[in-house]
């Protein structure tokens, strides 16, 4: 008999850099009818378990997980929890891609070519990956993302000494502050990350200062969550670079699956972004998404898109993380 008091089995996988810590079993039962109840759930009785998983000794300040469970829908066939190193989120588009690639790639969802379809269950809705299989390898994933759209344009903010700042807010299967690197005063460079945390912290807590936002269909989804600082070639071609800031002033390595859904909403509601364009969405460490927006919809009040995004990821490890009832840091700790 093991004296460990949990031992809880994982696949970790790296899509465009973002690293996606998958957990596939070791936790209780996660009660709730719906993915958004299971999350609230996740958060009032486990979130020790979120600690443990993302947070030191196991994981880094920059870490990200996905928790695999049941459906909730008819349609779904497996169901997801997002959570990062401050808490949980709705959607995660590279989380997806590492999700879907692990699932096809450990054999647990037999491989079609050329293509593989999963239906997941998550807290901002149901989402569809698509991976293309060849020669018994996934090379790329698609994933067909919930309804994006613009919500609000021409923000004006107020940071401390920056002044007034002008930002838009869009919904990607997440809220964005969506903000344009030269607003700010800086550049996306690798030398400026300290920077670029910083500000994207302050404009996630400003524009929650000063409005408030809410889902017209999901009504748990009523915070911006994330920042997303893009730069946009003059004249314009359908191509950004960004750097997205979220959970405790975590950094995407990633372009960001959500958040490329979000700017190429915040570009169509602009005019900008025609259907069916091929987006190049580039994060700060030089990896790529390719993405367009296939079709206008209705949410509620909101003229909407559907967001593809593609990208590649990889298996990194098959881990088995075991607690030590004697350990005083078993449920992780974090160093500002």
């Amino acid at each position: 008999m093991t004296r460990f008091e949990q031992i809880i089995s994982a696949i970790d996988t790296h899509t465009a850099g973002e690293p996606t810590r998958i957990i596939m079993s070791g936790l209780p039962p996660i009660q709730g009818s719906t993915m958004a109840a299971k999350k609230h759930y996740m958060k009032q009785h486990l979130d020790h378990i979120r600690t443990l998983l993302m947070q030191e000794p196991r994981g880094h300040k920059d870490m990200f997980g996905a928790i695999i469970i049941p459906p909730t829908t008819n349609r779904g066939q497996y169901g997801v929890i997002f959570m990062d190193n401050a808490g949980y989120v709705d959607m995660c588009g590279s989380g997806i891609i590492g999700i879907t690639t692990a699932l096809i790639e450990m054999g647990m969802i037999p491989k079609t070519e050329p293509e593989t379809t999963i239906i997941f269950d998550t807290p901002a809705g149901l989402v569809e990956s698509h991976a293309r299989v060849e020669e018994n390898q996934v090379y790329e994933v698609s994933v067909a993302n919930v309804s994006s759209f613009l919500y609000a344009k021409d923000i004006e903010l107020t940071l401390p000494d920056l002044g007034k700042i002008t930002i838009d807010v869009s919904f990607g299967g997440n809220f964005f502050a969506i903000i344009q690197a030269k607003a700010l005063g800086v550049s996306l460079q690798p030398d400026n990350i300290s920077k670029l945390i910083q500000l994207g912290m302050m404009v996630k807590r400003a524009v929650n200062n000063q409005l408030k936002v809410q889902h017209p269909i999901e009504q748990h989804i009523n915070t911006v969550e994330i920042t997303a600082i893009y730069e946009q070639p003059e004249p314009f071609r359908p191509y950004s670079k960004n750097v997205v800031i979220f959970g405790n002033g975590q950094m995407d390595r990633s372009p960001c699956g959500t958040g490329t859904s979000a700017i190429m909403a915040t570009l169509y509601g602009r005019g900008k972004l025609q259907l069916g364009v091929e987006f190049t969405s580039e994060s700060i460490i030089g990896s790529n998404f390719k993405g367009k927006v296939i079709k206008e919809v209705q949410v509620g009040e909101f003229v909407a898109v559907d967001p593809i995004v593609t990208g590649e990821a990889f298996i990194t490890g098959i881990q088995q993380f075991v607690v030590d009832p004697n350990d005083a840091m078993k449920y992780g700790f974090v160093i500002a």
